[in-house]
């Protein structure tokens, strides 16, 4: 799931752009739940991961609703916080090297290096953090087009422009019975996040569906209500678990306003798909 550079702030901060976030069951280890945080798109050969934020996952147990709401979410949480030291180097050596500690929701810490083909391991986890390939694709220019002619201006074999580009990637594959407890299943919602670390944190960028804010959020010409307000960085303050009273009418102008506008390329093209808005 993608959501490359989401808000204007994370245009002056890509460190702290969240790229995608992926969770999946693990194909290795039965029983097991595979988490990637992809973070700093476009990040160059030698970039490493910031020493001022927390990458963080929560995990809350979900459970379907059978009232407007698609999901019920648990009030018990469960968290993986990855912070990292200033870079260093190894003496007579060139390249930085970077340490990383993970910690879990009941204060354990794992250590681990940044990079290499290596992973750490302790109970109930595996960890892995460093530079990896984008796998997501765009037609840049297929984006503006669409949105000013109001019809699909994406292209058979258009350029990609984020061919051959790096993100900085933390995996890890837990064992929630183990890292979790027992009453975390089977339906589980997972965020991925980036927060300041030290004092008051603050949320710098926050992600769970796939372009949000990039996408749904970012075109402010559908939008009768909000058209003057640039929405994208207050949804990423949000708790995505508990958004706030004040701003839900307002993300949801948005959301109706712009899914409005996607129904319409999809009828242009002779598809028609109906969606429910909710923030």
């Amino acid at each position: 799931m993608a959501d490359h550079f989401s808000g204007p702030r994370i245009l002056c901060d890509p460190a702290s752009a969240v790229a995608h976030v992926f969770s999946f069951p693990s194909p290795d280890r039965p029983g097991c739940l595979v988490l990637v945080l992809d973070v700093f798109p476009a990040a160059a050969p030698t970039a490493l991961f910031s020493d001022a934020i927390t990458y963080r996952f929560r995990v809350r147990p979900v459970a379907p609703a059978a009232a407007r709401a698609a999901f019920t979410v648990g009030d018990t949480e469960y968290g993986l916080d990855f912070t990292f030291a200033t870079p260093g180097r190894l003496p007579g050596g060139d390249d930085p090297l970077q340490i990383g500690t993970c910690t879990t929701s009941s204060g354990e810490e794992v250590v681990f290096l940044v990079g290499g083909d290596k992973h750490a391991e302790a109970e109930g986890l595996r960890i892995f953090a460093g530079p990896r390939l984008d796998p997501f694709f765009i037609d840049l220019a297929g984006v503006p087009a669409a949105d000013a002619t109001q019809k699909p201006a994406f292209r058979p074999g258009a350029d990609n422009v984020l061919q051959g580009m790096n993100v900085l990637s933390i995996l890890v594959e837990v064992d929630p019975e183990v890292v979790f407890g027992l009453d975390c299943g089977p339906l589980l919602g997972v965020v991925g996040e980036t927060v300041t670390s030290g004092g008051r944190p603050v949320r710098l960028e926050r992600m769970g569906r796939p372009e949000i804010k990039y996408v749904v959020l970012a075109s402010k010409s559908h939008d009768l209500v909000n058209s003057d307000l640039e929405i994208r960085d207050l949804y990423n303050e949000e708790n995505a678990f508990a958004l706030r009273p004040e701003y839900v009418e307002a993300y949801r102008a948005r959301f109706n306003a712009n899914l409005a506008f996607f129904d319409r390329l999809e009828n242009s093209s002779g598809r028609r798909t109906t969606r429910a808005p909710t923030p």
